[in-house]
């Protein structure tokens, strides 16, 4: 009987009553941390970003799991730091087919400013 956005965002039941959205995005902030704590290259920042943004362009993503997968984008913030110039316009112009600015919510407005900043 339940919705597929029970509990995604305060919605239907509370996200206490179905926390696999908070596990999911525990997850990627935990994942995301070790993986920055490594240290890692830009080429491999630039294919882990790559990989979470366009997680959402998939024909094939279920209507549920989209929004988390947008919502998770803040995560990767910290790592846009270590992206040279032209990875950091080539995941631009990802995120600007991925997410038109029409859809962005709060959080990816953060992430697409922080990407054009470390085009310069």
């Amino acid at each position: 009987d339940r919705k597929p956005a029970d509990g995604l965002l305060g919605m239907g039941k509370g996200p206490s009553d179905d926390a696999c959205h908070d596990r999911f995005a525990e997850a990627v902030e935990n994942f995301l941390c070790e993986f920055d704590s490594s240290v890692p290259s830009s080429d491999e920042v630039k294919e882990v970003l790559g990989y979470i943004y366009g997680s959402t362009e998939a024909e094939n993503t279920p209507l549920s799991a989209y929004w988390m997968l947008g919502a998770v984008h803040g995560f990767t913030a910290g790592l846009i730091d270590r992206l040279q110039p032209q990875q950091a316009s080539e995941l631009a112009e990802l995120y600007e087919r991925v997410v038109p600015r029409r859809k962005r919510l709060p959080v990816q407005k953060k992430v697409w400013t922080a990407l054009r900043r470390a085009e310069r």
